[in-house]
């Protein structure tokens, strides 16, 4: 399974998502990680909508990604809308 890959569907970044990735130095890599072996968030998003948490320390990383198709590569993929970090508080 080639790396850029969730549920066999290739993962294509929004710009926006893009300089979040950027900003905390993180990869694909990492959101296939997130996607792959963290675990759903607390809130509901729209149906072909998936947001997943994964817990690092005291930080807790999140991806959004949506189902859309590309039409250049006549294909069904993943776009990455948003990726995130926060701290968890304590309770």
């Amino acid at each position: 399974m080639s790396t850029d890959k969730y549920q066999n569907l290739r993962i294509i970044v929004s710009d926006s998502a893009m300089r979040e990735l950027m900003k905390e130095a993180k990869t694909l890599y990492d959101v296939v990680e997130i996607l792959e072996t963290g675990k759903d968030a607390p809130r509901k998003r729209k149906q072909g909508t998936i947001e997943r948490w994964l817990s690092k320390g005291n930080k807790t990383y999140n991806a959004v990604v949506v189902k859309d198709y590309n039409e250049m590569m006549k294909e069904e993929c993943w776009v990455l809308i948003h990726f995130g970090k926060f701290t968890r508080s304590k309770k």
